[in-house]
């Protein structure tokens, strides 16, 4: 995982999937989120970011926010820090995610 600092900002980011960049904050604050939503994560159903996230903490993201949200949980599924895959869906869909 790499991470940067933009220039001319104090804003730190973080490398994930496709060369996107996300606040490095941003990154730590969803994987944080995660951890405790784990246990309330069934595996026998699918589910978009969204769906496992609660409320409160959704709402609290701007828009651009939570499509930075989506790419960096994607990464950390890709990179193994969550046990989950990726469900096929319309290229247009929000990923979905079934816990292994």
């Amino acid at each position: 995982m790499a991470t940067k600092k933009v220039k001319g900002s104090k804003v730190e980011m973080t490398e994930v999937l496709n060369c996107y960049w996300v606040k490095t904050k941003l990154y730590v604050d969803v994987q944080q989120h995660m951890f405790k939503q784990l246990n309330k994560v069934l595996r026998t159903r699918h589910y978009t970011l969204r769906q496992m996230c609660d409320k409160q903490f959704w709402k609290s993201l701007e828009i651009p926010d939570r499509r930075d949200a989506g790419r960096a949980f994607a990464f950390m599924v890709h990179s193994g820090i969550f046990s989950f895959k990726f469900i096929n869906t319309k290229k247009s869909a929000p990923k979905k995610y079934l816990l292994q």
